[in-house]
């Protein structure tokens, strides 16, 4: 082969992998990211840019840079302010940058914690395909929050959604002024959230459309019953099937009820509630709350498996319950054994109380001319006081020692009964400090002792 064929098979090798890469990228979905609503100064902003970087993201969209004119957009209708997700405004933005799909989001103030919800919608559908929602205490925290997200939102979009029946959200309406509201508008967009990533409904979230409906209507002061605002409203954006529902208050319980709603015929297809006393709870209910509403079989698997979890919390997590093993070494006064190594464990089915089932095992006299050891399995119950990562306990038990001293004349076993009386204190769950005062009513002794604890959760 000439040199000059060599290199002209090399230009053309370069030029079909240039095109081969140029093909890709036009066959992948352009990808809209907007700032996030709410959240600090800058936050929202910060988020939309970090999850642009998103290796995924690169990988599975062509990521348009936001211009001038969208951003002034975006001021213009107050997204950075909004309390919810209009697609209607997402798409329209999603259009002017000529995108397929538009990620954006809300960020919401729990007390110590925020709450970051991201959503994608088809520009072409107005869709909500599928959101994903995490918490964090500060912003730093957030990259690490992203890439999960971020896969979540991508495997929606290869979803074929066109024979799904739509149900779009409307307004949930708040009964009580002791509802705090944000939070349930925060509650309603998570619920639409998991109802859509149940892949059962062509989700299509509150748009200006349904808004400009409603106001016709005259939705929630009418004197219209949900059967029929459900399909009126439904008709006016071409849904099938509506979701709404209330927010209310029983005693010191917030009460959130949703239904789906068939526009055909306004009849109940399904319909469920949830209590929470404080939004946090009531953000976990939102995933049983979609599934009671989509797959009351899935439901019913989920609910069983947080009432196990929490359950083995109460037992194992919370901090009146001692389940421990350990291990320790010590030394009895006056000074017989001189050395005692103990393995135990501590077993609490009930609050402020644990039993304790364990061993001593004693070697060296303080006399260096006899031997000595000793066995001693005890049980034991005791009163637990925790505070903190610190914990206090004190009780009484017995066991039976079995013991055998070496004289020169030869052996001497002693073998007797005993009654132990006992307190401690345990260190950050991991140190254990311990007095025990013993008799067999005969004679008595004291043991002091320290090592280590390992506590179940």
């Amino acid at each position: 082969m000439s040199k000059k064929l060599f290199i002209t098979s090399v230009l053309c090798l370069f030029i079909l992998i240039a095109a081969g890469f140029s093909a890709f990228a036009q066959t992948r979905p352009r990808l809209g990211i907007l700032p996030f609503a709410g959240g600090a100064e800058g936050e929202g902003e910060l988020i939309a840019t970090l999850f642009s970087s998103q290796n995924d993201i690169m990988a599975a969209f062509t990521v348009v840079p936001r211009t001038a004119a969208v951003n002034a957009l975006v001021a213009e209708q107050n997204f950075q302010m909004s309390g919810y997700t209009d697609s209607d405004t997402i798409a329209g933005i999603g259009r002017m940058l000529n995108a397929d799909f538009v990620v954006s989001g809300h960020i919401r103030s729990l007390g110590a914690r925020s709450l970051v919800i991201a959503t994608i919608v088809n520009v072409e559908t107005f869709e909500q395909l599928a959101g994903a929602y995490s918490e964090y205490r500060t912003v730093e925290e957030v990259p690490a929050l992203l890439p999960d997200i971020a896969r979540r939102l991508i495997a929606a979009t290869g979803r074929d959604t066109s024979k799904l029946p739509k149900l779009a959200v409307a307004p949930f309406s708040v009964t009580s002024n002791l509802v705090n509201e944000q939070d349930a508008e925060v509650l309603a967009q998570i619920l639409a959230v998991e109802i859509a990533n149940t892949g059962e409904y062509a989700v299509l979230p509150r748009t200006t459309t349904m808004q400009a409906a409603m106001k016709e209507l005259e939705y929630q002061m009418s004197g219209l019953t949900a059967e029929e605002g459900a399909k009126a409203l439904g008709r006016a954006i071409n849904a099938e099937y509506i979701l709404s529902g209330q927010v209310g208050n029983i005693g010191a319980m917030n009460l959130f009820t949703a239904q789906i709603l068939s526009v055909e015929d306004g009849t109940l297809l399904a319909g469920d509630s949830r209590n929470y006393r404080q939004i946090g709870d009531g953000i976990i209910m939102m995933e049983e709350l979609a599934l009671l509403l989509t797959d009351k079989t899935a439901a019913a698997a989920l609910i069983a498996q947080r009432r196990r979890e929490e359950s083995r919390r109460d037992l194992f997590a919370n901090p009146a319950r001692l389940w421990s093993v350990g291990a320790s070494i010590g030394s009895a006064l006056p000074f017989e054994p001189w050395l005692i190594f103990t393995a135990r464990g501590t077993a609490a089915p009930l609050k402020y109380c644990f039993f304790e089932l364990g061993f001593d095992f004693g070697i060296l006299s303080g006399d260096p001319d006899v031997g000595y050891y000793y066995l001693y399995p005890y049980g034991h119950i005791a009163a637990y006081f925790p505070f903190g990562k610190f914990g206090a306990y004190a009780g009484a038990g017995g066991g039976y020692l079995i013991s055998e001293y070496k004289f020169p004349e030869g052996p001497k076993p002693l073998n007797t009964g005993a009654m132990d009386l006992f307190a401690g204190i345990s260190i950050l769950n991991v140190i254990d400090v311990s007095y025990t005062f013993r008799t067999s009513f005969k004679n008595s002794g004291h043991k002091i002792s320290a090592g280590y604890i390992y506590r179940f959760k």
